[in-house]
């Protein structure tokens, strides 16, 4: 794949940052790592990322709070969560954020592979939907009607 977009792996076991680091740079995409959350949001203030997948086991009340913050400063930046924990709570927990996709630990690469996939066509989409819809309108003085 040809698409540049950046995505961003938070986790704060190096194995699991580095599993997906690589199978993410073997299908093509660029990829950048963060073990804690201010990282992460470091990142996705000064890089343009397109997504962000993030291990909610950095720290359960911090990863939530990373994801709450990222919500509020990227709203439409699609984040997909990684939690061992299989319980109901935690996931309800998370997904009041609307977070783009749940994965529960050990991660299923071919799916990850398969949500990235549509994350970023989503993204891209919509990124460029908005950007034509700039494109296409004009004060009404730049058009040559009556203001």
């Amino acid at each position: 794949m040809s698409d540049q977009r950046k995505v961003l792996i938070v986790a704060r076991e190096s194995s699991i940052r580095q599993q997906i680091f690589n199978r993410i740079s073997a299908n093509g995409y660029q990829a950048v790592t963060a073990e804690r959350g201010y990282d992460a949001l470091l990142t996705v203030v000064e890089q343009n990322v397109g997504l962000v997948i993030i291990d909610l086991s950095i720290d359960e009340s911090a990863g939530v709070k990373t994801v709450e913050i990222l919500r509020k400063i990227r709203p439409r930046l699609p984040l997909v969560v990684l939690f061992g924990d299989r319980s109901l709570e935690a996931g309800r927990q998370v997904l009041q954020y609307g977070v783009f996709y749940y994965l529960l630990k050990p991660v299923d690469l071919e799916e990850l592979d398969q949500i990235i996939r549509i994350a970023l066509t989503s993204n891209r989409q919509e990124t460029t939907g908005m950007e034509q819809k700039a494109q296409e309108w004009r004060p009404a003085g730049e058009r040559g009607g009556v203001a």
